[in-house]
């Protein structure tokens, strides 16, 4: 039997209708998670609701390899525009991945007050990366994003971009416009770079898939769940891509 294929979606508009979508599922609860398995098109899948956050999604991604040992890891969702030409709909595909929450801040004496653009960002140690450098930046499997691109998509366009991950949600357009300017950001989400980080650690193929669900540049773009279920159904059928094609083996 091949190794499963391990998705991750953190809300429930995020990961059930994947987790309808497989045959002969069977539920395992572990801890605060439960993973779904069973098939798709023949090859073995297990889906599990991580639950919004950097570490919720980083410790349901650590169980899921320990537990299951998998082809790979996709953590898939909704995500936030940074990039002001992408719109609801949109698919960002992280061909870098970033953390938009980790900065040195410069020393101000008491009453000068904060000035964010003035932070510095830095990176992540990640031991088996190499323990004497922090990283920055990672990467999702470019194997993945090729199939990827090859799945039709009619809610939008599909691209390869900048994923920015923290347990933040900007609402400022001046920072947004910063991030974007400075990290090179085109969306941001809350889970993606704790996924890839302990996909590092334990060297597992991973790649992060985002859907467009709203933009602050455009006000008539608000929040809507509906991208949620949008995504999963692209991500579905770029399994299937990956099933009949052999991707990875």
């Amino acid at each position: 039997m091949y190794k499963p294929i391990v998705i991750l979606g953190p809300m429930e508009s995020e990961s059930a209708l994947l987790i309808q979508r497989l045959e002969n599922r069977i539920e395992h609860p572990e801890g605060a998670f439960t993973f779904h398995e069973g098939m798709i098109d023949g090859w073995p899948a297990v889906i599990c609701r991580t639950y919004i956050g950097v570490v919720n999604s980083a410790a349901a991604a650590a169980l899921a390899i320990q537990k299951y040992d998998p082809l790979c890891v996709i953590i898939e969702g909704t995500s936030g525009a940074h990039n002001p030409a992408l719109h609801q709909g949109d698919i960002v595909l992280g061909e870098r991945l970033v953390h938009i929450g980790r900065f040195f801040t410069p020393h101000r004496d008491a009453g000068e007050g904060s000035n964010a653009f003035k932070w510095e960002p830095h990176g992540s140690e990640i031991a088996t990366v190499d323990p004497d450098r922090e990283t920055d930046v990672l990467h999702s499997d470019s194997r993945i994003l090729t199939a990827a691109e090859t799945v039709p998509y009619t809610g939008g366009r599909v691209l390869r971009g900048c994923i920015g991950a923290a347990d933040i949600w900007n609402r400022e357009l001046d920072m947004i416009a910063h991030l974007h300017q400075t990290l090179g950001t085109d969306c941001e989400e809350m889970e993606g770079f704790g996924v890839a980080q302990v996909c590092a650690m334990f060297r597992v193929p991973c790649a992060d898939i985002r859907v467009i669900s709203n933009s602050e540049w455009y006000p008539k773009e608000e929040f809507n769940e509906k991208y949620g279920e949008q995504c999963q159904m692209f991500v579905l059928e770029v399994i299937k891509r990956m099933i009949a094609e052999k991707t990875l083996l």
